[in-house]
């Protein structure tokens, strides 16, 4: 299941109950996570243990809103393969949790999840969502 961050549900809010305008991200970018990232977005993998790690792209080549289905009952899921460089670091590293921000690096983690089932990452693995494998609920 996953959750909002503490970024989300303030933003909700504040549009919702204050008629502040929720900034709305020009793209959104997947991360790994070696622990949970809480509502914070701690944890995520770096370049120090993976170099060429880097966040996502979840449109891909497209516009914003192109990576994601229309939700249904609450719930959207990705719609393109999220494709990830070859881990290249010196040891093993397993990722635990994925995430949703609204930048390459830095700015704003959206919404978090853990895996289904946690994944050691060797030197030259490679790290795939498939087509409907990432599921954002609004509950």
């Amino acid at each position: 299941m996953s959750a909002a961050s503490n970024y989300t549900e303030a933003n909700i809010i504040n549009a919702m109950l204050r008629g502040t305008a929720f900034p709305l991200p020009t793209f959104t970018y997947v991360s790994l996570h070696t622990a949970d990232p809480g509502e914070t977005g701690g944890n995520e993998a770096t370049t120090g243990a993976w170099p060429q790690y880097a966040r996502v792209k979840a449109e891909g080549s497209g516009a914003i809103g192109d990576g994601w289905d229309a939700p249904t009952d609450g719930v959207t899921q990705n719609s393109k393969q999220l494709t990830y460089p070859s881990m290249d670091g010196g040891a093993d590293l397993i990722v635990t949790h994925w995430a949703v921000y609204d930048a390459a690096t830095g700015g704003n983690m959206l919404a978090y999840a853990p895996l289904q089932t946690s994944r050691t990452l060797k030197t030259g693995d490679i790290f795939v969502f498939d087509i409907g494998s990432l599921q954002i609920s609004a509950a």
